[in-house]
């Protein structure tokens, strides 16, 4: 993907001009990827059990 900002109607603007005032201020969002390391641990979890209990009830 071409960065827009290195064209020529973009040249005189910095990136940040562009960005919303929530992502210039609270740039590392640690507490936001904490819950997304949780949420697929959760997630591999609840499909794991979807399979022993599909394996099972199959009558193997």
């Amino acid at each position: 993907m071409e960065n827009k900002y290195d064209t020529p109607e973009h040249s005189d603007q910095k990136q940040e001009e562009k960005l919303p005032n929530v992502a210039v201020e609270e740039k590392d969002d640690e507490p936001a990827g904490r819950n997304i390391k949780r949420t697929l641990i959760i997630a591999v979890c609840v499909l794991i059990v979807f399979y022993l209990i599909y394996y099972f009830m199959s009558g193997r």
